[in-house]
């Protein structure tokens, strides 16, 4: 089944060699995920346990229930949810499969939340916020909407979120190749913004909840990040040198732009509460520090909020009658009084709101889509709540409508609030111009789960990067550059001017996908391409000695010849993501392509991933035998109806 190439062909391909070790790729969960599908699910559990986790529903007590969801079922343990939006009438669920049953998954997913969207008439506000912040380039939960049954009885509309601290379909390795850090739930509270309340590490425990694997925070590195924000801004070069060892301050800033687009109230700036609603990973065995959007609820707000709304403007906070500061935060102040960051910070708005779109845009396409697809089910949601009241089919209407007006007025505000700032591009950023299917020369905007890709552009790493070692995984970080698929770093090789990457194994197909690089936190445009089930090229043929067939060595009538390939879309079992199969394991295609050389069918004997190169698979099949020697012909590769050939020679 498998030839290997010679280690020239290997380079050429940008590949990495084969040893075994990252976390697998979970497409099975792709479908739990699609959001232009109304899912439905049906909980069953004993009523007098469904009863009291309504009456306790601010405890989060597990109770045992079986879910039912495309003809698929499981046992796990269930669970309320939330702070604020907490509801003893619709409340907000955990599902967490691996809560009785130890290692049990659902789909290769450890957990989901069930969101009831409480604070949300439209419904829509957290799953467009989502879909923002991965077009930035940035990581956010991938979000479904849903009918939720219990016991046979609709308990109303909820959208399906992806868990970032599911240590099994596992969040933070799909989204960063790695899980070994600690991810942290921020845990509002008084008001804080990021100020310094001294050097003792367990002044800010509160504010950590501690989530996977590592017993406790690490208390020390986010007091030393909290003194490099409040350190002495008396030099713009010595300030930035000292947060970036804990924070990279173009990230932030883009998080924080992203933010204001959407004008979150109770987020990073400008909270009504102080910084709130995200998670905050630090790398394992690094100090830095990375922030990931959760709970978004309550975006959406004021279309005409003031771009510098909790970065240099805000409001007093108040706290049991007694005032505890404003809604300013720190970091995002201080860097933003540096000529260069607040031109980033501007740079990110530009980028948001032109992402975002007014009417006819890209968010309002995509609200009018989904609406389409939620309306029923929306309307008829018995126990809707807004604002701890229940509400009706009305308040959803008016809360669409109102989500329609916002996107009319929000990008055209912020997009001639940031030119009167001083708005300017910054020419250094990354810029793409080309994205396409490996081998140079194949342009297309057509990309397809596991396939290699070329980005082109200008800016995309230091002069000179060298490409990795050939180790496996293959890294998402080189130096200071990595693509982000729809917010999620993808496997890649950088050299000069251009970069390689394998488009993420799960990467959803027939939708398009949004692709940005980052080189040292400096984002570039967002490139929008179109995801197909394959996109397949042949890259080589080789014999069955091994040899690739090139002039004067052509196969022969009836020999079994090799068929190197990139882009026949998803396998089964599901492999790891920049790797190549785990020894041992035989991934083949999910969909068995069609070749035929001059017009003859071949017989195809296998089809799937060559055990030895991530993302190249192999195609085995016979040359017909009714081909006369030293014939030319066409092979033709067909997958999904997507063609795509080389001219052959025999011997």
């Amino acid at each position: 089944m498998n030839i290997p190439f010679k280690p020239a062909f290997c380079r050429a391909l940008f590949l990495a060699c084969a040893i075994s070790g990252a976390a697998t790729a979970q497409t099975a969960a792709n479908a739990f995920f699609d959001d232009s599908q109304l899912h439905v699910i049906n909980i069953t559990m004993a009523p007098s346990d469904w009863s009291t986790l309504l009456q306790n529903y601010l405890l989060d007590t597990y109770y045992n229930a079986s879910m039912t969801w495309n003809g698929q079922s499981v046992s796990f343990g269930i669970r309320s949810h939330g702070d604020g939006s907490r509801s003893g009438i619709k409340p907000n669920l955990d599902f967490n499969f691996g809560y009785y049953v130890a290692g049990q998954t659902f789909l290769g997913l450890n957990f989901v939340l069930l969101k009831a969207n409480n604070e949300d008439p439209s419904n829509m506000h957290e799953w467009m916020s989502m879909k923002l912040y991965r077009a930035m380039g940035l990581p956010a939960p991938r979000e479904a909407p849903a009918q939720l049954y219990v016991n046979g009885q609709l308990l109303g509309f909820y959208y399906i979120v992806e868990h970032e601290d599911d240590q099994a379909g596992n969040f933070l390795t799909r989204n960063f190749g790695e899980d070994g850090g600690y991810l942290y739930d921020w845990r509002y509270g008084n008001g804080y913004e990021f100020g310094n309340l001294g050097d003792n590490p367990f002044s800010y425990a509160q504010f950590l909840e501690i989530k996977v694997l590592q017993s406790g925070p690490d208390l020390q590195n986010f007091a030393n990040f909290i003194q490099a924000v409040n350190a002495p801004a008396t030099s713009e070069a010595t300030y930035i040198t000292g947060l970036s060892a804990y924070m990279n301050p173009r990230l932030f800033l883009s998080y924080c732009a992203t933010e204001n687009v959407l004008t979150d109230i109770d987020g990073v700036i400008g909270g009504n509460v102080g910084i709130n609603n995200f998670y905050l990973y630090q790398f394992q065995n690094s100090t830095l520090l990375q922030m990931i959007a959760w709970d978004k609820d309550n975006t959406f707000s004021d279309p005409m909020r003031p771009i510098l709304y909790g970065v240099t403007t805000g409001e007093n906070l108040v706290f049991g009658g007694v005032t505890v500061g404003t809604n300013i935060n720190v970091l995002a102040q201080t860097l933003y009084s540096f000529p260069d960051y607040q031109a980033v910070y501007l740079s990110e708005l530009t980028r948001a709101a032109n992402l975002l779109g007014g009417t006819g845009g890209w968010a309002d396409n995509e609200v009018t889509r989904e609406w389409g697809v939620i309306s029923a089910a929306a309307l008829n949601d018995p126990f809707k709540q807004c604002g701890g009241v229940t509400c009706g089919p009305e308040d959803t209407l008016a809360g669409v409508q109102f989500v329609h007006s916002f996107l009319e007025q929000r990008a055209g505000f912020v997009l001639s609030s940031a030119l009167q700032a001083g708005y300017q591009p910054i020419s250094s950023n990354p810029q793409i111009q080309s994205v396409s299917v490996y081998p140079p020369g194949y342009s297309t905007f057509q990309l397809s789960p596991g396939t290699l890709v070329l980005l082109d552009g200008t800016n995309l790493a230091p002069v000179g990067q060298a490409p990795p070692p050939q180790t496996n995984p293959l890294p998402r970080v080189i130096g200071p550059t990595f693509v982000a698929v729809d917010g999620v770093r993808a496997p890649l090789v950088v050299t000069g001017g251009y970069i390689a990457f394998q488009v993420p194994e799960d990467e959803a197909s027939n939708v398009t996908a949004s692709v940005v690089v980052s080189v040292n936190g400096a984002m570039s445009n967002t490139a929008t391409v179109d995801m197909w089930p394959t996109s397949p090229v042949i890259v080589a043929v080789a014999r069955a000695n091994g040899s690739v067939v090139a002039a004067g060595n052509g196969p022969v009538a009836g020999e079994v010849v090799t068929i190197y390939a990139l882009g026949l879309g998803y396998v089964s079992p599901d492999v790891p993501f920049g790797a190549p199969p785990p020894a041992g394991t035989v991934a083949t295609t999910t969909v068995q392509p069609q070749l035929s050389l001059g017009g003859t069918a071949m017989n195809v004997e296998f089809s799937g991933l060559s055990p030895d190169y991530a993302g190249l698979y192999q195609i085995n099949a016979q040359i017909p035998a009714t081909l006369p020697s030293g014939s030319a012909a066409t092979l033709a590769l067909t997958d999904a109806g997507v063609v795509y050939t080389v001219q052959l020679a025999l011997q």
